[in-house]
């Protein structure tokens, strides 16, 4: 009986769920900086293999592009890299100090080690809102869910942002309603992180919302609040009114919202709820299982969890360009996919009285699960691809040859991906001709993996340092021409 209590104890599956999340999220852990979205992969593994090379300098963050990303390009020769505050590239960095070393492995292991705690707080969250059996299939959920296991295991700031507003909303809940000193300051602590790395971490304040006004019951809060607010956004703010000292920094983000007017357009529907919902993240098994579970009303009568959907929704509709742009903004409502896909799970288990019997229901969910599971996999399996193979040989043969402070021309369509590879500073295009990136920005070399007009050029001007039917790399500073002129002129 003692053997039985344990196995079926609540902890004990959590952390075999958590086991079989770190198992999963190992798979292909070594691949290469040339995966899916290898561009924003690569800029903010960038900014932590800085680091480690060039000193650790959190409040001046630098990546490897020089090209320029603000709103009106110019160019950006100190690197500076001011997006989120480097909270996850730090722990990269210092897991890099810790190895001796950079590795590409640990960079993958800190986002993995964030996704496992993040299936630690939805836990505590949907049992505290429901009950042990939904919050155990909701970790569950977001421990197997192809999309989910992809991208807890990118270089990406989005797994340590899932990690941190998830523990802000269990926390701050918390302390709405036990109002203890303790849990005072660790809402505080986890609300400054969620806020540093993101600010939509911020959707993840409307469950609070709702928290605080069943707990209050009006408008205006007591002064508590305003002691804890205060605290919470200040370095936020900071941080905002400190990278504002550094445009060139700066990557665009007006478009993100609705920079293609597609918001609430025919094709915004098909792209999030056909395209993400019902082929890549949930497909039509998890859909149908997440819409039954949505209407299921709560036998607590708590509704934080509802209300985590309509924050989730509202950020798909407020950053309607930028979601159906990029698949991985989806990630921040993976909790809430996941919660109610577990209540759906969960409500097929149970059955349902006078109406159809367990016998049918059981048998569904775990058809509508797998199936869930298995078109997910489907979907989500080409993402682990290296795209292009060519640039991560070529840069590695780069990084053998050339001189460690050598700065260069690495262009790749402007993905930085490339640049990575190579591992020096530089420009991801030609932004400029090639006599004034070399006079102005010291540039030296150029490796290109495309044989296009250019790298023609390149290669009739410019003596080549290797030469063959994969990738060039030139030394710009050494002109074929005995005079020391560029004989031809260079192509757009």
């Amino acid at each position: 009986m003692k053997i039985l209590k344990f196995i079926f104890n609540q902890y004990t599956c959590l952390f075999l769920i958590l086991v079989i999340g770190f198992l999963v999220r190992l798979y292909k852990i070594d691949t290469p900086l040339a995966d899916w979205h290898s561009w924003r992969q690569a800029d903010t593994a960038a900014v932590a293999r800085n680091f480690y090379k060039e000193g650790y300098t959190p409040f001046i963050p630098k990546y490897d592009d020089m090209s320029g990303v603000a709103e009106n390009p110019i160019p950006n020769p100190n690197r500076y890299r001011f997006v989120e505050f480097p909270i996850y590239n730090s722990l990269v960095y210092f897991a890099y100090v810790i190895n001796g070393g950079v590795d590409i492995r640990l960079a993958r292991l800190v986002s993995i080690i964030m996704s496992l705690g993040s299936i630690i707080f939805l836990f505590l969250t949907v049992r505290r809102q429901l009950d042990r059996a939904t919050a155990l299939t909701a970790a569950f959920v977001f421990a197997v869910l192809p999309y989910s296991i992809f991208y807890s295991r990118v270089i990406l700031p989005e797994p340590t942002l899932i990690f941190f507003s998830l523990g802000m909303l269990y926390f701050v809940d918390r302390w709405i309603y036990e109002d203890s000193l303790r849990l005072y300051f660790v809402s505080v602590f986890f609300t400054i992180c969620a806020f540093l790395v993101k600010p939509v971490a911020g959707f993840y304040l409307l469950p609070l919302l709702y928290s605080y006004y069943k707990k209050e019951g009006k408008l205006w809060p007591p002064k508590r609040y305003f002691l804890w607010i205060i605290p919470a956004l200040a370095p936020f703010i900071a941080w905002r009114i400190w990278m504002s000292n550094f445009p060139e920094g700066i990557p665009a983000s007006n478009w993100l919202f609705n920079g293609t007017h597609i918001r609430f357009r025919p094709a915004f529907w098909r792209w999030i709820f056909g395209d993400r919902f019902g082929r890549e993240i949930l497909g039509m098994a998890g859909s149908f299982l997440f819409f039954f579970g949505l209407i299921k009303k709560p036998e607590t009568g708590k509704y934080l969890l509802h209300f985590l959907v309509l924050s989730s929704f509202l950020y798909l509709l407020v950053f309607a360009t930028g979601n159906v742009t990029h698949d991985y903004y989806q990630t921040i409502i993976i909790p809430a996919l996941s919660v109610f896909v577990a209540v759906g799970l969960v409500t097929l288990f149970r059955g349902f009285n006078g109406m159809i019997p367990r016998i049918f229901t059981i048998p569904l969910a775990i058809f509508m699960f797998t199936l869930m599971i298995y078109l997910g996999w489907n979907e989500v399996k080409g993402l682990y691809q290296i795209n292009n193979g060519v640039i991560v040989e070529a840069g590695e043969f780069a990084d053998k040859i050339l001189p460690k402070n050598a700065v260069v021309v690495a262009p790749y369509g402007g993905d930085t991906a490339f640049l990575y590879q190579v591992n020096r500073p530089g420009f991801a295009y030609s932004v400029l001709p090639v006599k004034d990136l070399v006079n102005k920005f010291g540039v030296k070399y150029y490796v290109s993996v495309d044989y296009n007009d250019k790298t023609n050029w390149v290669i009739r001007n410019f003596k080549t340092l290797e030469k063959n039917p994969k990738f060039v790399i030139a030394d710009l500073s050494q002109p074929i021409s005995t005079t020391g002129a560029v004989l031809e002129v260079e192509p757009n």
